[in-house]
C-alpha cells in the first residue's frame, strides 16, 4: 500500500523541476528517489560516452519515474552540456565527480575535467533564471589526509580550513590519491 501511496502523490502537480548531477551513482540516484517520492519532477545526467553505458533500470523503475524522470545526456568534459538539464530548475544538485581509482588518464585530464565540469556547472547555474538553489555535494575525501600539526592520537576536529595535502597525495599515490586530489581542488576553487 505504501508504494501504491507514493506513486498517486507522485501524479499530483510537481512541486517544481530539479537537476541532479551523477544521478546513477550511490547518491545521486538516492536523491533522486527522496525527490521523486516528495512531488519533485527530476532531470539527471548520464555520460554520452559508449565506454561508460550502464543499466540504468534502477533509475527508470522508481516509483513515479515514468512521469516526472528525464535523463538526459552531460559529460564533465563538456560542461556547457549541463544547460539543458539545468534550464528549468528550480534546484540543482551537483553530485557528479569522476570517481577513477585506477589511473586510466593522466592526472591533468581528471582534474581539469572535474574542476571545469564544476564551474561550468555552477556558470549555467548562475545563467538560469528559475534556479533558486545549488547544493553542491563534496567528500570526506576532501579533508582526509591533511597535516594538522597535532599527533596522530590527537582528537582533530576537521572544519572548512582544512583540505588534503596534495603533495603528500601525489608523493604516495595511494588507491584513490587522484580522486582526493581532484575534490580536494575542486572545494577549494568553488569556496
Amino acid at each position: 500500500m505504501q508504494e501504491r501511496k507514493c506513486e498517486i502523490e507522485n501524479m499530483e502537480e510537481s512541486k517544481g523541476r530539479v537537476c541532479v548531477t551523477g544521478g546513477t551513482g550511490f547518491i545521486g540516484s538516492w536523491i533522486i528517489k527522496n525527490l521523486l517520492q516528495h512531488g519533485y519532477s527530476v532531470n539527471t545526467t548520464l555520460r554520452s560516452n559508449p565506454e561508460h553505458k550502464r543499466d540504468i533500470s534502477f533509475l527508470t523503475n522508481l516509483p513515479g519515474a515514468s512521469q516526472n524522470l528525464q535523463i538526459l545526456s552531460a559529460d564533465l568534459s563538456n560542461p556547457e552540456s549541463f544547460g539543458a538539464a539545468i534550464e528549468g530548475c528550480i534546484g540543482v544538485f551537483h553530485v557528479a565527480s569522476p570517481m577513477e581509482f585506477e589511473l586510466k588518464e593522466p592526472e591533468e585530464v581528471m582534474i581539469k575535467r572535474t574542476t571545469d565540469g564544476a564551474v561550468g556547472i555552477l556558470k549555467a547555474c548562475l545563467n538560469s533564471k528559475t534556479l533558486k538553489r545549488v547544493i553542491y555535494t563534496s567528500s570526506s575525501s576532501a579533508v582526509l589526509y591533511h597535516n594538522s600539526g597535532k599527533d596522530d592520537n590527537e582528537e582533530v576536529v576537521l572544519d572548512e580550513s582544512f583540505w588534503n595535502d596534495v603533495d603528500y597525495l601525489r608523493a604516495s599515490k595511494m588507491n584513490g590519491w587522484l580522486y582526493y586530489v581532484s575534490k580536494t581542488l575542486t572545494e577549494k576553487i568553488i569556496n
